[in-house]
């Protein structure tokens, strides 16, 4: 009698095992192939700062919750009064999100299976956006870009971001709290337009989700190098106001 409940058991766990076992990979050469059937976002991208693309939309306020309105009011305060109040990009420490997507400097889309990357010609930068299906780390690492997934919905590339050091700022004058989670839609609109909205959720610091959507515009050029640590600091007087005499 042990002998066949033996059997049975172990046919219960072979067809279990079946079943459980994982679905079979594709190929490297097959993940590499199914990238072509991604949107081409070749060559760079820069945020269209003279709109150039003719976009004519009422710019959005940021709501914030009484405690950092009456931060930021602090702020343009001291900026009224002749302040140094630059933020730490003034010293060469990147701006990461969601201030790095607004430099005037051009970015470049790179694909890989189960990831797309991002570079940035301003300080340098890059993103890493997994689209393997990966989740959020429970408690992650503070990063100045944070930890990015994504997805895609047809050409859109939808991306999920959290985990920001408190180093950065979602405006001037308005810092963030460890709560603040951002979502990209990026999608490309024409042969030479490109469309990211952003969508800046923090309880903690805004009133309501803040939106805004930015053209870039596409150019056929390179990234180039950008070394901002060369002799490059905020200079400022006796006073502590922006100065361009960089002696003291």
């Amino acid at each position: 009698m042990k002998y066949r409940i033996g059997l049975a058991l172990l046919s219960v766990l072979a067809v279990g095992g079946a079943f459980g076992a994982a679905a079979p990979q594709p190929s490297r050469a097959a993940q590499w192939s199914q990238l072509a059937n991604l949107p081409d976002w070749s060559g760079i991208w820069e945020v269209d700062w003279a709109n150039k693309r003719g976009i004519r939309a009422p710019r959005q306020q940021m709501k914030l919750t009484p405690e950092y309105q009456k931060k930021l009011d602090a702020y343009r305060a001291a900026q009224k009064q002749g302040e140094n109040v630059q933020g730490e990009a003034a010293n060469c420490v990147p701006p990461g999100l969601p201030g790095i997507m607004s430099q005037p400097y051009p970015i470049e889309f790179l694909y890989t299976p189960g990831k797309v990357v991002m570079l940035i010609e301003a300080y340098m930068q890059f993103r890493h956006i997994y689209t393997d299906g990966r989740k959020h780390p429970e408690d992650p690492d503070p990063t100045y870009m944070g930890h990015s997934i994504g997805h895609w919905e047809g050409d859109t590339l939808v991306v999920d971001s959290v985990g920001f050091t408190d180093s950065t700022q979602i405006a001037g004058g308005v810092p963030h709290s460890d709560q603040l989670h951002i979502i990209e839609r990026i999608r490309k609109v024409s042969p030479d337009w490109m469309e990211i909205e952003t969508t800046l959720i923090d309880p903690v610091v805004l009133a309501e989700p803040f939106k805004s959507t930015a053209s870039y515009r596409h150019l056929t050029d390179d990234i180039r190098e950008y070394i901002c640590l060369e002799n490059n600091r905020d200079g400022a007087d006796e006073k502590g106001r922006p100065s361009l005499n960089l002696e003291k």
